[in-house]
């Protein structure tokens, strides 16, 4: 089956719901078997971030499929 490259960005200026948001911005990149939805949660290092947005490329070659902007949702340790 084959697996997709989602680029995920955080970005800390970006209006957050929750409180305890991290103060730096963060990116990852991660495979999946399905591409994120807007509203899907995904987890990095204890932390929860919610997919706001999803911006998907034309695959040409190998290499990133989509980029996923997320929010904070909430921390593992709360």
């Amino acid at each position: 089956m084959d697996t997709y490259l989602i680029h995920f960005v955080y970005y800390a200026s970006f209006e957050h719901k929750n409180n305890g948001a991290p103060d730096e911005d963060k990116e990852w990149i991660k495979s999946y078997k399905i591409i994120p939805r807007v509203g899907d949660c995904v987890l990095k290092e204890g932390e929860w971030f919610q997919v706001e947005r999803i911006f998907l490329y034309q695959s040409h070659a190998k290499g990133i499929d989509a980029l996923a902007q997320c929010s904070f949702y909430s921390s593992d340790t709360e």
